[in-house]
Order: C-alpha cells, then structure tokens, then sequence
C-alpha cells in the first residue's frame, strides 16, 4: 500500500447515516474539506460484492453536487473527471451525503 493510500486508510470513516431504508451499502465518509461555501469529499460505499470510492463536491449554498470521479480499487486511482454540477434527489445516497457535509 502506498504512504498517501495508508494515509488515508488511517483516517476515521464516519457512517454517513441514510434517510431512506433500502440499499444494502453502507457509506463512509473519509475526508471533507470546505472551501468558499463548497464541499470537496471522498466517500467509500460499502456494497454487497464491491467497494467504490467516490470524490465529489458539494455546493452547500444551492444543494448541487458534482461527482469529480470514482474507482473501485482506491481513492489514489480516481481519475479526476468532474460532471456538471447536478440536482440532488431527496433520499438518495448523494443527497444524504451532502446533507451530512454541508450541516
């Protein structure tokens, strides 16, 4: 494992607690930083037969995310890729994420 993947494998997960029953994932957040009202988060999803680790950034002032990437080995092999920022679904995974970082 290389020193920046310890690094962050060494940080606490926090359970990012889900407003909807359902999926069977569990998500963890694993670090957030804010910046001018927006967001940036890495957060690991838990899954029946794979993990995933996703970066995204939240506007916290308009409730839109964008996802900057995502890979199922480790969070040093997201290739940054960033969507356009989007609405969030009430209840969802992504929703409840960026209610949990932005309060």
């Amino acid at each position: 494992m290389a020193s920046s993947e310890a690094a962050i494998a060494a940080q606490a997960e926090v359970l990012i607690p889900r407003s909807m029953a359902g999926d069977k994932g569990k998500y963890f957040l694993l670090e957030s930083r804010k910046k001018d009202g927006i967001v940036r988060a890495l957060h690991k999803r838990v899954g029946v037969d794979s993990i995933g680790y996703t970066r995204t950034e939240t506007n916290c002032a308009t409730m839109e995310m964008r996802e900057l990437g995502y890979s199922e080995e480790s969070p040093t092999a997201i290739k940054e890729n960033p969507t356009q920022w989007f609405e969030l679904v009430p209840g969802s995974s992504k929703s409840d994420l960026a209610n949990f970082v932005c309060k």
